[in-house]
This record gives structure tokens, C-alpha cells and sequence, in this order.
């Protein structure tokens, strides 16, 4: 049984993302996250939410997903939260994930914002970004 075009994307970004160099560099390895694990230590990302909606009047015909990755960070200033976040972007911008089963039609960063959580100490880098699929065949 073949994943649902969610999880191919969800795979295809997890790899595409713990393969780069550029994003190891900024955050480190094994520091990528379905969500926020407890004791781990800062920096990380966590590939916060996806959603997807159909593109025509079906799922089968393609899905328009929307992906949020947050940078944590408690680094001295927003800085390190937004490098991470933007690199993040720029790996899947520049090198789109593989997505078994489907063709990433297209992959684009929607919105990229940040902010200092109620810790006082915690910075937090928001990037949705919005994919296209298609089934193969």
C-alpha cells in the first residue's frame, strides 16, 4: 500500500531537509521534528502542521497543501530562529523534495514571521509554505 500523498510529501520533506548541509550547519543534526520533543536541546525545527485541500473536485485529480515549520530558538535575538527557518526554506525551494507516488507540481514559501514566546526567552520562526500535488499516471 502506497502512503497518501500527505505522507509522501511529509517523507519526501524529513529527507530532503536531514540531507542538507546547509541546514545542518545551522541547526545540527537530528534536530528535525513532527513536534516539540520535551528536554531537547535548542535549536530545533519541527514541521509543525500540514493540511491539504483538493485542487479541482477530487483528491485524486490533486492536493494543494499548506506546511508550517517553526524554528525554535533561544538564541540571543530572533536571529538564529529566522536562519534556521529561512535556510529551511531555501533547501526546499532550491532542491523540492521527492514525493513517492506524486509530482510536486509546485513549492513556494506563503509567509515567514517570528516572535519572542511567553518565556521571555524563546524565540519562534513561523514559515508556511504551500505545495502542489499530482498523482503519477
Amino acid at each position: 500500500m502506497s502512503d497518501t500523498p500527505q505522507l509522501a510529501l511529509r517523507k519526501g520533506l524529513f529527507e530532503r531537509l536531514s540531507a542538507s548541509a546547509a541546514l545542518s550547519a545551522v541547526l545540527g543534526s537530528g534536530r528535525i521534528f513532527d513536534k516539540s520533543p520535551r528536554g531537547q536541546a535548542f535549536p530545533f525545527l519541527v514541521l509543525e502542521s500540514i493540511s491539504a485541500e483538493p485542487l479541482l473536485s477530487h483528491p485524486d485529480e490533486g492536493l494543494a497543501h499548506v506546511l508550517r515549520l517553526v524554528a525554535l530558538s533561544r538564541g540571543g535575538s530572533r536571529d538564529e530562529a529566522l536562519t534556521i527557518a529561512e535556510t529551511a526554506g531555501r533547501v526546499l525551494i532550491e532542491t523540492p523534495p521527492a514525493v513517492d507516488g506524486q509530482h510536486l507540481v509546485g513549492l513556494q514559501v506563503s509567509s515567514l514571521s517570528s516572535r519572542l514566546l511567553r518565556d521571555g526567552r524563546t524565540f519562534r520562526a513561523e514559515m508556511t509554505l504551500r505545495a502542489v500535488t499530482e498523482p503519477i499516471g
